[in-house]
């Protein structure tokens, strides 16, 4: 009688799951998720995030009933973390403190772990699409006679998947709407000419060229016919064929001024070459706090390297 009702429970939650990566901001998702995840198994706080694995470097987190220094201040054993080893080296399989033998006498328990009330952990790292990017779920508990049952890790390890693709899924509903709001398409014929368009296409045009949008410039059409991308002085220009007319795509060229003024001051110390622990230290705040600022400005910015971000910030 019980299974029927625990697979009842599991639907509902999975249905929910995906509901919630349509709807909810990625911050929102991973808080909801957790708090529904303690449905089924019993855990005091939970931590979700992302990262690289060279360097252990913690990019984005969130946290449920917990200090976010949980992680912003593990990077001082990081290297030391005989658990996050194993999590590691067995990517997508659940692990717990108890597998690995003597962890609560390591370093990283008695110095880290044990200050933030972690007795017990229950953990899954999986790989990403982008190389070297993983994401990872951990559930901690301090008031808990146990370790985690084999059903709690089995549980666990059936859902990660299902929690890893949501939050993609997530992410990339985001980014889309994001870029819904600068960007603009228009089905253009040979010459140039819109034969229709969506969004704010004929806005951005008048800006850039000064007249009507109601033609794409002879120049502009020579360029991005050649499979180049086009830069103009606010726009962005791409390309691609539809038949014998063309898709064209028109985006504002992303720029700091849409950064609050700390991050702005982050974004030039980062593309100026600072480490992420620089940054701090000549700000006075954490290294974690500047890795989440550097991943929200790579968010607003639409970049995904220092690089691009220096070019932006030099104003090239």
């Amino acid at each position: 009688m019980g299974e029927p009702k625990n697979a009842s429970k599991l639907s509902d939650f999975l249905l929910e799951l995906y509901h919630d990566a349509s709807e909810c901001t990625p911050d929102e998702l991973r808080l909801r998720v957790l708090k529904n995840l303690q449905r089924f198994i019993h855990f005091d706080f939970g931590v979700w995030g992302g990262g690289f694995a060279d360097g252990r470097l913690v990019t984005d987190l969130t946290v449920l009933n917990q200090s976010v220094a949980i992680l912003g201040e593990w990077d001082s054993v990081a290297q030391e973390d005989a658990f996050c080893d194993l999590t590691l080296d067995r990517l997508g399989a659940t692990a717990r403190f108890d597998d690995v033998p003597d962890y609560r006498a390591s370093l990283a328990f008695n110095e880290h772990w044990r200050r933030f009330d972690a007795s017990h952990m229950m953990a899954t790292i999986v790989g990403e699409k982008t190389d070297g990017y993983v994401s990872f779920v951990g559930l901690c508990a301090d008031n808990k006679s146990m370790t985690f049952s084999d059903t709690e890790r089995m549980l666990k390890q059936m859902l990660m998947p299902h929690l890893s693709q949501a939050l993609r899924m997530n992410r990339e509903l985001w980014i889309g709407r994001a870029a819904m709001e600068h960007e603009a398409i228009a089905l253009v014929d040979r010459e140039g000419w819109v034969l229709c368009s969506q969004g704010l296409f004929h806005d951005l045009a008048r800006q850039e060229w000064r007249g009507g949008g109601a033609r794409l410039p002879v120049d502009v059409m020579d360029v991005l016919k050649r499979g180049k991308r086009w830069r103009g002085e606010l726009l962005d220009a791409r390309m691609s064929r539809f038949g014998s007319n063309y898709f064209v795509h028109l985006s504002r060229h992303p720029t700091l001024s849409g950064l609050s003024p700390r991050e702005r001051e982050v974004a030039g110390l980062f593309a100026s070459g600072m480490t992420n622990k620089q940054v701090a230290r000549t700000l006075g705040t954490s290294p974690s706090t500047v890795r989440n600022q550097v991943v929200r400005i790579y968010e607003k910015l639409g970049v995904s390297s220092k690089a691009e971000l220096a070019t932006l910030a030099g104003g090239k």
